[in-house]
């Protein structure tokens, strides 16, 4: 049962945490209205594999092995004419409103990130021990590894997501996570709030508040700077649509909230409901041109569209003019706070 304090968690905040072991019914399912699964007791451990090991090293073989046929994640019609694909892999099966659901997710991704990525050729290990390889022959271009499954019962942990492995080459993802306790989504679907935290943590699997600074990877890229009191996002594109939207100074990133919400998400008593902040408004919570020019910042070849979004003109963001070197007075530990999933390993490309 939920309360009230509960409501308001998941109508206004969404936090991943990080998740080690937990159990779930499996493998048959009995659907029995649109929306909810019965499961047949059948218990199983899930384990999400351990993430602060030695980073894993796998080589692409797409020059060194025949090509396989590229598969499409969408049903879309026509050709892929080198668009962006997300293939989305279900540990468990899902209901098919939880289907749509996902798929409609990857599509307002897809809209936005257009441009194709190398495929990959080879053996990726699932995030999750004991099952099937994410990957075993050609992916085109990203897959993501989708587990709904029971955790803690409504009301508790929703979930965790981020990227498993990156490209070393452009440090983009090629395979992430999407971990959500089934107790929650139809709760969630009754705050009309479903495609919408789907769409959100989709946008981490991809990179936003988990690929934004890659040292000490080997791969530069800072896009997450400032003090931890002020911190704010440099990349020229967001920034370029931040100003455009009607906001000052730099694109403000949220330095408030418990883990998995400061500084992995813009700043949400400035942006409001722009869909990335780190909390999600009852409501309408459009994926703006900010968020679509931060994949831009990123590296992917992205679109200049967004979603409708209303930001009053002259909202203040960070003024750089006002900052000191090394002013931490108000800030909060990143290190204690982020627990949103970093990669556990990287893709060579068989060029180098």
């Amino acid at each position: 049962m939920y309360n009230t304090i509960q409501m308001k968690k998941f109508g206004k905040r969404l936090t991943m945490l990080s998740l080690a072991i937990v159990g779930f019914t499996s493998c048959s399912v009995d659907v029995t209205e649109e929306n909810t699964v019965t499961p047949i007791e059948t218990t199983q451990l899930l384990t999400l594999g351990p993430r602060n090991l030695d980073p894993i090293i796998i080589q692409d073989l797409s020059n060194t092995e025949p090509q396989i046929a590229k598969s499409r994640a969408t049903d879309a019609a026509g050709d892929d004419r080198g668009r962006f694909n997300i293939t989305l892999k279900f540990l468990l099966p899902p209901t098919e409103r939880q289907e749509q659901v996902f798929n409609d997710a990857a599509a307002r991704w897809e809209r936005i990130i257009i441009g194709d990525v190398p495929s990959f050729t080879g053996t990726i290990p699932s995030a999750f021990p004991g099952f099937p390889d994410a990957v075993d022959g050609t992916l085109d271009d990203i897959v993501i590894e989708v587990a709904l499954a029971p955790i803690d019962g409504p009301g508790g942990t929703l979930g965790a997501a981020g990227p498993n492995f990156v490209r070393l080459d452009d440090f983009l993802t090629l395979s992430g996570v999407m971990f959500f306790d089934v107790a929650d989504l139809d709760f969630l679907e009754s705050l009309d709030l479903f495609e919408d935290v789907i769409v959100h943590e989709m946008g981490h699997v991809l990179g936003v508040g988990t690929l934004w600074n890659t040292v000490p990877f080997g791969f530069d890229r800072t896009l997450l700077e400032g003090p931890d009191s002020s911190p704010f996002f440099s990349g020229r594109k967001a920034n370029v649509f931040w100003n455009a939207e009607g906001g000052t100074g730099e694109l403000p990133i949220e330095n408030m909230g418990g883990p998995g919400t400061a500084f992995g998400h813009w700043q949400e008593s400035t942006l409001n409901n722009e869909l990335m902040t780190g909390f999600l408004n009852l409501g309408e919570n459009p994926l703006s041109r900010i968020t679509a020019g931060s994949m831009r910042d990123l590296g992917y070849r992205s679109s200049s569209v967004g979603e409708q979004y209303d930001l009053p003109r002259g909202t203040p963001g960070v003024d750089l003019s006002t900052l000191e070197d090394g002013d931490n007075s108000q800030g909060l530990n990143i290190g204690a706070m982020e627990t949103l999933l970093q990669p556990v390993g990287f893709v060579v490309s068989s060029e180098k």
